[in-house]
């Protein structure tokens, strides 16, 4: 999830700790490639997916494992397009 994201979708609400626990929670840094991280951008899964498809139920579940713990939100068209992907497991 990107912080910018989080940020956007509840984490502007969380508490100093919280905030840093986000930001460093292993299921929420993935090393990547620059063009990568940059095509992201803070883009969330209704609009970026990894380039590489055999990665989208991991990428998917994992976000959807930070939103939770986190208690974030996700929107109507962020929802539908985990689901579709999750459904896809």
């Amino acid at each position: 999830v990107a912080l910018s994201d989080a940020w956007k979708k509840g984490a502007r609400h969380l508490d100093d700790q919280a905030r840093r626990n986000l930001a460093n929670d292993p299921r929420n840094l993935q090393a990547v490639d620059g063009r990568t991280n940059q095509s992201k951008g803070d883009s969330d899964a209704s609009a970026w997916l990894p380039p590489n498809a055999g990665y989208h139920c991991d990428y998917v579940a994992r976000q959807v494992e930070v939103k939770v713990e986190y208690r974030l939100w996700v929107t109507p068209e962020e929802r539908d397009a985990m689901a579709r992907v999750l459904s896809a497991c």
